[in-house]
């Protein structure tokens, strides 16, 4: 037997693979297409970590069993290749950007194609190639021409040493990712794309696609839509009201009255208005100066103690009231996010309730809560009436122990306080007391204190009734155990306990209990819920969202829709991108390069780094820079800001539809055939900004005709990352990165692979171990050494019938694992049955071959070598799936623990359909059961279909 020799064998298959085009997808077929797709790499300099193949050859899986399955798969490859790493490199070795990236993607592209990964390699694309990126400024050119294209001033973070705007993801920990320096906010006029007029279908059109749920709760947060309304504050200064307004969006206009401060980002333009008002102007400017150093990160984290600095001097005017109220500048407030002012409620928002802790400043409860019960027992039923009365809760504290009265209703599971009604001619306190002696007999009861009320909605169950109950609270200390006698009705209805706190929030039921008691052991505390107004004027008593649009009219706003969503900022000031295709003329402004003139190629420049005013090296070009104008013949300039690296990667999956095409972005009809992406599987890093701009993207083609459908992607799935030994993240800084190269030449590609799948869930992120990687390679060792035990027929025996029922789970098992990416079980699966085959002194042919096609996937090399030293003449990457027949399921035999005096002695098989009287027969027959039971006498045999036989000798 010739020993496994992974680089002969990897080698060879790999030259005739791409020699015979296996892989290639066909414009025109008759099978029906399958487009795989992943994120396409940036190729640094560093090559490939183990990291980067694990999603590439997971969906390398996906890819050929679907091929075996009769798809016609298209499964490209690309480069993202522009952006900011080669820049950088580029600055820091005086090398061309071109060179480098021409260098870095020969590299992947010989790690890559060594892993066996079967891309359709002749639809490469490289995001730097002219002939890809004349096509992404064709795309910039229509979104101009459509208006969704634009330049504004608008806050960037700016490098102070490098004189460069960073994208956000470029800053860490309020330090520039190119040099370490400090950033900072700064105003700089920008190009923007309109992303926020298509906010309303990015997020609803996420309900017409597969994508995993936390996929789209990332999605919907990131466009943050929000109903609410706009509102105008009144400003004043002494006794005169300033001509100035401060405008909010609130979601809750309905807590309108219990706004008692204003809070302003640092940023805001009115500050600036104001300043000769504000009486400490110095205190309120040395705020703005610092909070502009900071990161949105560092403003916004969630449990960060607030800051902020009153405008003395200003008040505003709260419109439903009246009322001044202070304005205050805070960091956590943000001049891009709503109006960059809020309205605070510091009792119905617990960010604004500590803010208002911090300053001391006024909490009035506005609100008070609603707790509905729509579903289980006590739940509203459409069937009954309901009656509206008010009610109270009492809780009850113990005489001598802190241990507080609660009912155990016995024909509902309910646990609550005391509660009832409060009849006519009672105060509610009196109700309460009376409902404390009356279901509990107690009578020597301390003066109350009043909590805070509730209302809820539920169905009585002892009452057969809905009702709407407007509930008084409070508390009552027992002076002693005095206690009546309770009634026979009282007693019949509920049981009473005395719980200690750790017990009592475990068994209570209703909501609103819950609520009362953590106001009264915890204080007060920010309810943001819904509920009935209170302390609201004219609007006391009515629910939450009646009131908001009533309180809206009221003080002359307007219900809106906002969005946290913001518009894209595209243009940066560097080298390496796409130029954007427009000039600037004095006379006519900006004006689009004439499509017949794109690409607009990027020049060779002398030195990559940017001007002492911020600009792009573009801009010390003059020959580039001064041109024509194309509309009116004058002199003009070229935009010399370039497109960030989300350009080229916001629409290539379109171009491998039809990677050479010169005279559009790509054929209509290819694209009709392969779009939308069937499975598209990426990092969680990318399933926000990357998935929403190409969305976004997307949908304007479709607007303007171009593609077939309104969405690119009809399923998204993502992968966990390979983490270093220990568990950190792989860093060439920290020297911890693993070159596949060297796993490759010392274990083979088809190791690496099946590893990469092995070592845990998918999704999951997972460390990486030397060690670990030495039992794929036994198995597939195994999977070698069993070629050579083959025989070409079986017989009937039980053993090989059991063979055939295990190959049939394990085709139906990996087959559901394979589309689940539940990868590491289906490697289990196929080990199992490797070791059962390694059992049988002769392993049935066509049953090792239907093994061979469920490993190849996982490990396309070594089967392909097997099967074709098996006599086959056609690759096995283009035989048919194998399907299992579910009559073979169930396995023709069983295992039967066998127990003598409760212990087991023996494990024997039987036929699956024995009877019992057979079945016990056979275990006391059992050469190792004969030993335990000796000379004993057999009082009885208990049987357990399927499952046990259990013997009692006498004693």
């Amino acid at each position: 037997m010739e020993p496994y020799n992974h680089k002969d064998i990897e080698k060879k298959w790999q030259d005739r693979w791409e020699k015979e085009k296996i892989y290639q997808a066909k414009d025109k077929s008759k099978k029906p297409k399958y487009y795989c797709l992943i994120e396409f790499p940036y190729p640094s300099g560093d090559g490939l970590h183990v990291g980067h193949p694990r999603p590439y050859i997971g969906m390398d899986i996906i890819a050929r069993k679907r091929r075996a399955e009769g798809y016609n798969v298209l499964y490209p490859i690309g480069w993202d290749a522009f952006g900011l790493p080669t820049e950088n490199y580029a600055i820091r070795t005086k090398t061309s950007p071109e060179i480098v990236t021409k260098q870095n993607t020969d590299t992947f592209r010989r790690q890559i194609k060594s892993l066996g990964i079967s891309f359709d390699w002749s639809r490469e694309i490289n995001t730097t190639d002219p002939k890809y990126y004349k096509w992404t400024q064709w795309i910039f050119l229509q979104l101009f021409k459509h208006g969704l294209a634009y330049k504004k001033k608008t806050a960037i973070n700016w490098c102070i040493d490098c004189k460069i705007g960073l994208a956000n993801e470029e800053v860490v920990n309020g330090l520039c990712e190119r040099c370490g320096g400090a950033t900072e906010k700064r105003e700089k006029e920008q190009w923007m794309l309109a992303i926020t007029k298509y906010a309303d279908r990015l997020y609803d059109d996420l309900d017409k696609v597969d994508y995993l749920e936390k996929i789209k709760i990332q999605q919907r947060n990131w466009i943050g839509r929000s109903e609410g309304a706009e509102l105008n504050f009144k400003v004043k200064s002494g006794k005169l009201k300033v001509d100035n307004e401060i405008k909010v969006f609130t979601t809750r206009p309905d807590t309108l009255f219990g706004a008692t401060y204003m809070v302003l980002a640092p940023e805001h333009e009115l500050i600036e208005n104001l300043k000769l008002k504000i009486e400490n102007w110095d205190e309120v400017l040395r705020y703005i100066v610092i909070s502009k150093k900071k990161t949105e990160i560092e403003r916004t984290t969630e449990g960060r103690e607030k800051t902020g600095i009153e405008l003395r001097g200003i008040k505003a005017i709260n419109p439903a009231n009246g009322e001044e109220v202070p304005i205050f500048i805070a960091d956590y407030v943000l001049a891009h996010y709503g109006t960059g002012a809020i309205m605070a409620v510091p009792a119905h928002d617990e960010r604004d309730f500590a803010f208002a802790e911090k300053f001391d400043l006024p909490k009035p409860h506005v609100i008070e809560p609603y707790f509905v019960t729509g579903a289980g027992k006590d739940g509203v039923r459409d069937d009954k009436k309901t009656v509206e009365r008010d009610a109270i809760t009492a809780i009850v504290k113990h005489w001598a122990e802190d241990k507080y009265l609660v009912l155990k209703w016995k024909n509902v599971n309910w646990h609550t306080f005391i509660t009832g009604g409060v009849e006519k001619g009672q105060t509610p306190e009196g109700a309460a007391r009376a409902e404390i002696l009356e279901e509990t007999g107690y009578s020597d009861i301390k003066t109350a204190s009043e909590l805070p009320r509730f209302h809820a909605r539920f169905f009585h169950v002892p009452k057969d009734e809905n009702r709407f109950a407007h509930f008084r609270t409070f508390y009552f200390e027992l002076e002693s155990g005095a206690q009546a006698v309770v009634s026979d009705d009282e007693r019949a209805r509920h049981d009473y306990l005395w719980l200690a706190p750790n017990e009592l929030v475990r068994v209570i039921t209703p909501e609103g209990h819950h609520y009362v008691w953590n106001e009264f052991k915890n204080g007060a505390s920010a309810y943001a819920g819904i509920g009935i107004l209170t302390n609201s004027g004219r609007f006391d008593g009515m629910e939450s969202e009646a009131a908001k649009k009533a309180i809206t009219e009221f003080v002359g706003g307007e219900m809106k829709t906002t969005y946290k969503l913001r518009d894209w900022v595209f243009s940066r000031q560097r080298y390496w991108g796409e130029p954007i295709p427009l000039v600037f003329c004095e006379k006519c402004e900006y004006v689009p390069v004439s499509e017949e003139d794109l690409p607009v190629l990027l020049p060779e420049v002398k030195t990559y780094t940017p001007t002492k005013t911020g600009e792009s090296p573009l801009a010390k070009i003059d020959s580039w820079v001064n041109v024509r104008c194309p509309k009116c013949g004058g002199g003009a300039k070229r935009e010399t800001d370039t497109m960030p690296n989300w350009a080229g990667s916001s629409w290539y999956f379109l171009r491998y539809i039809d990677p050479r095409n010169e005279t559009t972005l790509a054929d209509r009809k290819k694209l009709d055939n392969f779009m939308p992406v069937d499975w598209y599987n990426g990092g969680m890093e990318h399933t926000t900004l990357h998935l929403l701009y190409s969305r976004f993207w997307h949908k304007f083609l479709f607007d303007i005709g171009v593609v077939p459908a309104s969405e690119p992607y009809a399923k998204r799935t993502s992968h966990g990352m390979i983490l270093a030994e220990g568990g950190e993240k792989m860093s060439k800084s920290k020297g911890n990165v693993v070159n596949p190269d060297s796993i490759v030449e010392n274990f083979g590609a088809d190791t690496l692979r099946l590893y990469e799948m092995f070592m845990g869930p998918f999704d999951q992120s997972v460390a990486w171990s030397a060690e670990s990687i030495i039992g794929p390679r036994r198995f597939l060792e195994r999977v070698w050494k069993l070629k050579d035990n083959l025989q070409l027929t079986t017989d009937n025996s039980q053993h090989y019938k059991k063979i055939e029922t295990q190959l049939h789970r394990k085709i139906k098992k990996v087959g559901e694992d394979v589309e689940l990416m539940h990868f590491n079980t289906a490697v289990s699966e196929m080990m199992i049955l490797a070791n059962e085959m390694d059992k049988l002194e002769k392993v049935p042919q066509d049953y090792f071959e239907v093994f061979l096609k469920l490993l190849s996937p996982f490990a396309p090399h070594i089967t392909e070598e097997i099967w074709n030293l098996l006599g086959h003449k056609k690759s096995i990457h283009q035989e048919p799936w194998p399907k299992y027949d579910e009559s073979k399921l169930e396995s023709a035999t069983i295992n039967l623990a066998v127990q003598v005096n409760g212990k087991v002695r023996a494990v024997i098989e039987v036929p699956a359909a024995i009877g019992e009287e057979e079945a016990k027969n056979l275990a006391t027959k059992d050469e190792k059961i004969k030993t335990w039971i000796g000379n004993k006498e057999i009082k009885r045999i208990i049987y357990i279909k399927g499952k046990l036989i259990s013997i009692v000798l006498a004693s």
